[in-house]
């Protein structure tokens, strides 16, 4: 049992040969035999190390169809300049490109790239076209109706309904199309049930997704009444609200009057958070009311929020309802608030780990969330906090863990100062920290990295490869990863 608790350096280890393991574990995670790939790339590039772009620009050019994909991807999250049309356009095939964007339309790369030249860059799938037309839409920039007019009559009635919607809003400067989206209508009426409300669900979030501010009328028509299923009515009543607010909240409004379950009202109340952005009324916080904790707790941070009032005292009083996902809420707004205001926020949860009763005490994911947010403005309270929790394995683990995300300027200090008395854990993510800010690590700091990248530092996957790649690094054997995923040094220059 006093194992499981010793430091790093004193625990078992399987013999591995630590200088070739990083570089294995990153051949294989970047290979087309991993199924897990994306993944692999995308907490590569979560460390921000711009010494990634030559494998990931080796991986496009790459044999196999998931590595060239995920190549174009890494590269465009590296190099934060969205996917390069060039190495876009060389890909072998229009599915390959239509992965490339159906993935950057989930993560968000879409937004940094340019989609006109996209366009103008290759043929892809109708899918593709629609994604990128769709975010030109979103930007209110000019796009061509006869580019998506054949999709609106096509086989697949996903892509007919985003392609009709978007004919439906016309271009920026040009002319609305309404016909496209009556037949879809009817096409949509002849469905089995089950299989109308997927249609209909992939139009509400595409509609969503690229704000396309007219289908909100009609999606509320269709799908906003009391005779349609929950499936339908509660995502079109949240996506009418953020795109058409006070259309929104009409049909809002409608259902809370008919639904006052307790479920019903926490989803309400959500939904009205979700929107307190785009002008929602503070007085509507109100409606949701029925004496719960929860719900109570929720409207006043509306209200609060709406108003202009105390917001901090809201959000502190939600944090402890004990509803999850408003904590969860809450915990953005407050990462999104300048750090003179948040920061009571964040020493209110910090207080609570002392707690007598434990089910009061923060999870660890709130004290990594924590330690996350006050890195960056209040070092000192995190070194305090180290004392705090010496000895519980979780909350050190916890406490580097949100070192690490913040990447704050104070982390290596303070990752240095706990380093050698640490769980298994909490010693690999100090290494993390130390080696990604390019301080000198010790044969011992070298050998914990390496451990962790075969395996042996209780991280999960995404820190394992992390850890593999900053070995890697620390070794000076970056040219050989570059080697071994297919690229080479001499690509980092290359468009």
């Amino acid at each position: 049992m006093a194992a499981c608790c010793a430091p790093a350096a004193a625990q078992f280890y399987e013999k591995v040969d630590l200088r070739r393991a990083p570089v294995e574990r990153l051949r294989a995670a970047l290979s087309a035999d991993n199924p897990a790939i994306g993944a692999s790339v995308a907490a590569l590039a979560g460390t921000g190390d711009v010494r990634l772009e030559p494998v990931f620009r080796g991986m496009a050019r790459g044999d196999a169809p998931p590595v060239r994909v995920f190549g174009v991807l890494g590269t465009a999250l590296v190099t934060k300049k969205g996917i390069e049309p060039a190495l876009w356009s060389a890909l072998r095939s229009d599915d390959e490109r239509a992965t490339v964007v159906r993935d950057a339309n989930i993560t968000g790369i879409l937004r940094a790239s340019d989609p006109a030249a996209l366009l103008a860059a290759a043929p892809t799938t109708p899918a593709a076209t629609l994604a990128l037309v769709g975010e030109l839409h979103r930007r209110g920039a000019a796009w061509d109706p006869a580019r998506i007019a054949p999709i609106a009559t096509g086989e697949d009635p996903v892509a007919a309904g985003v392609a009709a919607l978007l004919l439906l809003a016309g271009p920026a400067g040009g002319a609305a199309d309404p016909a496209p989206w009556q037949r879809f209508l009817e096409r949509t009426a002849a469905m089995p049930a089950e299989q109308r409300t997927g249609v209909m669900r992939a139009a509400i979030e595409a509609s969503l997704l690229f704000e396309i501010k007219p289908a909100a009328a009609e999606l509320l028509a269709a799908c906003g009444g009391a005779d349609s299923p929950d499936a339908l009515r509660v995502p079109a009543v949240g996506m009418a609200l953020r795109i058409d607010t006070p259309r929104g909240l009409d049909a809002w409004r409608a259902r809370v009057r008919e639904e006052r379950s307790q479920v019903a009202l926490v989803r309400a109340g959500m939904q009205l958070l979700s929107a307190i952005d785009r002008g929602v009324p503070a007085e509507d916080f109100d409606a949701i009311r029925n004496g719960s904790t929860v719900i109570d707790a929720i409207a006043d941070a509306g209200k609060a929020i709406a108003s202009g009032q105390d917001e901090v005292t809201a959000l502190v009083a939600l944090l402890d309802a004990g509803h999850s996902a408003s904590a969860e809420w809450a915990l953005v707004r407050a990462a999104e608030m300048p750090p003179e205001r948040s920061a009571p926020v964040w020493r209110h949860l910090l207080g609570k780990i002392d707690a007598g009763n434990p089910d009061e005490r923060p999870a660890a994911t709130i004290v990594s969330g924590v330690v996350r947010e006050l890195a960056k403005t209040d070092p000192k309270s995190v070194e305090a906090l180290g004392a705090r929790v010496d000895g519980d394995d979780l909350l050190e683990a916890a406490l580097m863990l949100g070192l690490w995300e913040s990447n704050a300027a104070a982390a290596p200090a303070i990752a240095r100062g706990r380093r050698g008395s640490l769980p298994r854990m909490g010693e690999s993510l100090a290494c993390m920290i130390l080696a990604r800010a390019a301080e000198p690590l010790s044969p011992e700091e070298q050998s914990i990295l390496a451990r962790a990248a075969a395996g042996g530092g209780d991280l999960d996957p995404t820190r394992a490869i992390q850890a593999a790649w900053l070995s890697a690094a620390a070794a000076g054997d970056l040219d050989e990863v570059t080697r071994a995923t297919g690229g080479s040094a001499a690509q980092e220059s290359q468009p």
